[in-house]
């Protein structure tokens, strides 16, 4: 160690060096902090420093190059690279995927004039999503479902009539359901009906006849044969939809 040493300061006349031959990698971060850089090459790790560099083989120093001192000359000042705190990567970002379920009107005049703007039928949707049984399924597995909007969406502007028991409304909501109700005549929750933009009804979903098949399905099935009904009400013959 000692004609390592010997040969370092004759290569590097007036060299302070601050890391012996022999040292650990501990050691010498220990003494000189970390480095600028760190290449590996099999055994061999160089640590690149402001004023030289440390060679390690297995772990312990080999070799040094430059002028390496645990305290850097006065006039030196740290780059920008080593007072700058490290930052992490930014992930690139992701484009907004756009919400893709239906819209449900709430106020019937504005379901048919959304429809009449469109060239549409309206869906119409009497149900009691906070008491009925089959409208709390309804609405958990069709009626914000993306499959059910992107079928039926192009064809219909949707429209909920929620006749809520359990669920407090402002007194304008709960005219405009109880006005609606009594309009088409409801008495079964949940109905479907498919209306004109007029608000002429056409026809009524029968979902209850439908067999086979979850209830999403069932209820898609069903809507889609209505949507085949004519200006006079009629309904073309039964569909089978390919899931």
């Amino acid at each position: 160690m000692i004609r390592s040493l010997l040969i370092v300061f004759f290569l590097i006349p007036g060299a302070l060096l601050a890391v012996e031959i022999g040292a650990t990698k501990h050691e010498v971060l220990t003494e000189l902090g970390q480095p600028r850089s760190t290449i590996g090459i099999g055994e061999r790790e160089i640590l690149t420093y402001t004023t030289g560099k440390v060679i390690l083989t297995a772990g312990v120093v080999s070799a040094t190059e430059g002028s390496l001192s645990s305290n850097p000359p006065p006039s030196e000042s740290p780059t920008i690279s080593e007072s700058r705190p490290a930052t992490t990567p930014k992930a690139p970002s992701r484009p907004v995927t756009p919400n893709r379920s239906a819209h449900w009107f709430t106020n019937l005049d504005q379901a048919k004039a959304a429809a009449a703007k469109s060239n549409k039928r309206v869906l119409a949707l009497f149900t009691g999503s906070d008491w009925c049984p089959p409208c709390k399924q309804f609405e958990a597995e069709v009626a914000h479902d993306e499959q059910f909007a992107g079928i039926f969406a192009p064809s219909f502007v949707f429209y909920k009539c929620d006749w809520l028991r359990n669920t407090p409304q402002s007194k304008a909501v709960e005219q405009e359901v109880s006005r609606v109700r009594r309009e088409y005549g409801i008495s079964r929750y949940p109905t479907l009906m498919v209306l004109n933009a007029e608000g002429e009804e056409l026809d009524e979903v029968d979902w209850t006849s439908v067999r086979g098949g979850s209830f999403k399905e069932i209820m898609i099935e069903a809507i889609d044969d209505s949507k085949k009904a004519t200006k006079d009400g009629k309904k073309a013959s039964s569909s089978w939809w390919p899931f």
